[in-house]
């Protein structure tokens, strides 16, 4: 039977596939030779594939799997910190991503780096210095990113295959999607296949953790009824292991919340809509998608508690549960939902990093003149290039990554000041800008390595904090700049606020 299984496995992965190289392939009939058209569509996604877009790259496999460890670990209480970055980015899909969307519409910004040396553009050198900044830590967080998520994706093509497709050869497979998938058609073969596999995740996962809970305990309120006597420990703070103090769990949503706000495979969004009220609808529709996604992850990972509960790595849970408690060919489609969530982000992220290259730092510094035929087809060389050290970086399997990763939301979120400001407060100033920047990422470094998590508050928050108080303190303390005084002047106009 595990022969039988093999092959259905090796089908059903190689038919997800097929169908997301059909869908990429699909969408350049609309591309443009243009380096705006591969960053951002030129701003003409619609209202589905929009909103399917930018929630789809919000959840990488952590969604499925890590979630689940997650409550595994700290319980139930801790997880709750998800829900605010479920709710908190579609408001701020409203509130700043409108407004990113009305400059790049004036100003044609299209990119992360880009948008910071615009708006900041009075301050010139300081200006330039501070996109390089933003660009570059950006750049290092998503592409690390990017190769450990390509890791936890190799084990579910082992799984899936029952072995016969090895960790390398997956991890191999998983790659070249992704390369391909952003080579051909840029954000737009990403947007067109997030849009199908957001719908495809969703209805996977929703079935998955219900399936699962009926099968082992007979129902969803079953499940908590038996958390609630053996593990009540795990359903309120401090959870399992005393870790989430209320200062770490608060810390920990506005660090995530903001961090996620900030990269910029998530930022490149907001240029991405074809009107402003696509942009708002999208923000709508993006709060209910995220948000019933993981509805039913309490009782999954309550489940992996109560059944495993000191098993060695809880974030491969999900597939052990799939497959004990549901029939093989069901689990392998909704472990292939897990390798659609990765997909949806790594992609994304892989686009992103090669646009920070081609616009941010090849344009300004190596090529000024460069027309978009020729910067489009650099983009596409920068994806070949950075998918060749995404494989380098996987096929280490490298310890330290994982610890640079946790850093990830800490290191974005510490750049939020920096973005968000201009977008509201006149006197806010590139020299304030830098200083903020730089500043934060330090203190993100340091309260994560040296003095980890002082009063117990997460390092992301630190570098938040931190990186707000500078770029206060400093902005009041020099010359308003042009630039950003007519970008929230312009701002108001259209908003009222």
């Amino acid at each position: 039977m595990s022969e039988l299984e093999a092959f259905i496995g090796i089908v059903i992965l190689f038919s997800w596939v097929f169908l997301m190289v059909i869908v990429a392939w699909l969408s350049t009939k609309y591309r443009r030779l243009s380096v705006v058209d591969f960053a951002t569509t030129g701003g003409t996604l619609g209202l589905l594939t929009l909103f399917l877009t930018y929630s789809a790259t919000y959840h990488s496999a952590y969604a499925f799997m890590g979630t689940t460890g997650f409550i595994h670990t700290h319980g139930l209480a801790a997880w709750w910190d998800n829900v605010h970055w479920c709710v908190l980015p579609a408001i701020a899909f409203w509130i700043i991503g409108s407004r990113v969307w009305v400059l790049s519409k004036k100003y044609g910004f299209i990119s992360y780096g880009d948008y910071v040396k615009g708006v900041y553009g009075s301050g010139g050198s300081i200006a330039t210095a501070l996109s390089i900044v933003v660009a570059l830590v950006g750049f290092l967080f998503v592409l690390l990113y990017t190769a450990i998520q390509a890791l936890g994706i190799a084990y579910l093509f082992n799984v899936i295959s029952r072995g016969i497709i090895t960790f390398e050869i997956g991890l191999v497979i998983f790659i070249l999607l992704m390369v391909f998938i952003t080579w051909i058609g840029g954000l737009r073969a990403v947007a067109w296949t997030d849009t199908v596999q957001g719908i495809f995740m969703l209805v996977a996962y929703i079935i998955g953790c219900a399936w699962v809970a009926s099968a082992a305990f007979g129902g969803i309120f079953n499940v908590f009824a038996e958390a609630a006597q053996k593990i009540p420990e795990g359903l309120y703070l401090p959870g399992f292991k005393g870790a989430f103090t209320p200062q770490m769990w608060v810390s920990t949503w506005i660090t995530i919340t903001l961090g996620m706000i900030a990269m910029p495979h998530v930022w490149i969004r907001y240029y991405a809509g074809k009107s402003l009220r696509v942009i708002k609808w999208a923000a709508v529709f993006t709060a209910a998608y995220l948000t019933y996604l993981y509805i039913l992850t309490p009782a999954l990972g309550l489940t992996a508690k109560l059944l495993y509960p000191d098993h060695p790595t809880p974030d491969k849970l999900v597939p052990i549960l799939l497959l004990e408690y549901s029939p093989f060919v069901f689990a392998a489609f909704v472990m292939a939902g897990a390798l659609a969530a990765a997909l949806s982000t790594a992609d994304s992220q892989l686009h992103a990093v090669s646009t920070i290259l081609t616009v941010d730092i090849y344009k300004p510094f190596i090529k000024p003149d460069a027309d978009e035929r020729h910067l489009y087809h650099i983009e596409r060389w920068f994806v070949i290039a950075l998918g060749v050290v995404v494989a380098l970086i996987s096929f280490t399997r490298p310890g330290l990554f994982i610890t640079i990763l946790a850093m990830a939301t800490a290191g974005t979120a510490a750049l939020f000041p920096v973005l968000v400001a201009p977008l509201f407060w006149k006197k806010v100033t590139s020299k304030a800008a830098l200083a903020s920047a730089i500043l934060g990422e330090i203190t993100v470094a340091l309260t994560t390595f040296v003095w980890k998590n002082p009063l117990g508050i997460s390092s992301g928050a630190w570098g938040v904090i931190v990186s707000s108080l500078v770029l206060i303190i400093v902005s009041m303390t020099t010359k308003l700049e042009k630039s950003v005084e007519e970008c929230v002047t312009y701002l108001k106009a259209i908003f009222g606020y």
